[in-house]
């Protein structure tokens, strides 16, 4: 068989010019993909229905709506959510986008006409669903660095913490504040189970139930969260990966107040049989709610009351979203509640903080910090 030279010399200058060059243009390399450029604005998308395949691009915003915000982030935390939404798992509230990171601090940069709640150069906290534009939450728009959001989704950020600390309060300060004060009335010295207690919403429940002075129960998935939930002074620490939490909760006599529940399955059963007459038992998992999982009649034998907690409905009722966040700010200035443990990644690292935060090593909240 003819190598090439040969084939060449044997062609016409002008056949030779054509097949050179379409040599050339199947093997010349792929223009790499255009750098971004992190300390502009630039939002994560996805480029198809599979799992984790999103990338950063580089965004445009307009002025904020009427009604709107306009916020550039210091910090956005990251939520189980979001692990769900990156694997196409997530079960979607009724009613609400699903976007990816929803819990910032950060500055305001302009307020749209009838804003009066804060002003531009304002350090802020929001909670929110996506980027605004034109009255419309804008698709495929996740953990953009400068959005639009409505105004009673923002709150002044607490002047004794720092934007980081300030990130990690929204959702789950929120969760563990409505469930255990608005929703369960826990009051002191009543007795209390927070499961999975080494995430985000676990230690801000347990936070919240020190303050309210609350006997505390918790349970934990490995021994290094358990150690670490008993050195911040709560006394019961049991394993969250077996029934065997509801046999060593029982064998220390009267049951539980309040259960704020993250389990599924038979653990969450099991955890509804801990309850005392008129206990109270907030479910905060979507797993068996999505999956329509029955609940036999018989466990309310006792008057328990459940109630099922959804932080993302809080966009159908925007003032109690308002209300709740004023106050989570007070208790933060006040010093009732202090900041939670957290790990810092760079906004550009969002795949990175994404995977760790599927493994479930961590304790507390993943960050992402945009400057």
């Amino acid at each position: 068989m003819a190598d090439l030279s040969e084939i060449l010399t044997n062609l016409t200058p002008e056949k030779r010019s054509q097949l050179l060059a379409r040599l050339r243009s199947k093997t010349a390399r792929k223009p790499a993909a255009k750098a971004i450029d992190f300390g502009q604005n630039f939002a994560y998308k996805f480029n198809s229905d599979t799992p984790f395949d999103f990338v950063a691009a580089q965004i445009a915003v307009e002025d904020p709506d009427p009604g709107c915000v306009q916020i550039r982030a210091k910090a956005s935390s990251l939520n189980f959510r979001d692990v769900m939404i990156a694997s196409k798992l997530y079960p979607s509230s009724p009613g609400v986008p699903t976007n990816m990171g929803s819990d910032y601090a950060g500055i305001v940069e302009k307020i749209g006409p009838g804003v009066t709640n804060v002003k531009p150069g304002d350090e802020v906290i929001a909670l929110h669903v996506g980027h605004v534009e034109s009255g419309l939450v804008r698709d495929n728009c996740h953990f953009i660095k400068t959005f639009n959001v409505f105004a009673e989704c923002v709150c002044r950020k607490p002047e004794n913490i720092s934007f980081v600390e300030a990130a990690c309060i929204p959702t789950v300060f929120l969760t563990a504040y409505i469930g255990l004060v608005q929703l369960a009335g826990l009051k002191p010295l009543e007795k209390v189970l927070i499961h999975t207690a080494a995430g985000g919403v676990g230690l801000s429940a347990v936070r919240i139930a020190q303050w309210l002075g609350a006997e505390i129960y918790a349970s934990a998935g490995t021994d290094l969260k358990r150690q670490y939930l008993l050195d911040m002074g709560v006394k019961q620490v049991f394993d969250s990966r077996t029934v065997g939490f509801a046999e060593a909760i029982q064998s220390l006599g009267s049951g539980l107040d309040v259960v704020l529940n993250t389990l599924s399955g038979e653990l969450m059963t099991e955890s509804v049989k801990l309850l005392r007459p008129f206990g109270r038992f907030i479910h905060i998992d979507k797993k068996d709610v999505s999956a329509n999982f029955l609940l036999p009649m018989g466990l309310f034998v006792n008057g328990i009351s459940f109630q099922f907690l959804d932080i993302s409905l809080l966009f159908k009722n925007p003032d109690l979203m308002n209300k709740s966040l004023q106050d989570l700010v007070s208790h933060f200035e006040e010093n009732d509640f202090k900041p939670i443990e957290y790990t810092v990644f760079p906004a550009a690292e969002l795949k990175k903080a994404l995977t760790n935060l599927s493994r479930g090593t961590h304790i507390g909240k993943l960050v992402l910090h945009y400057e």
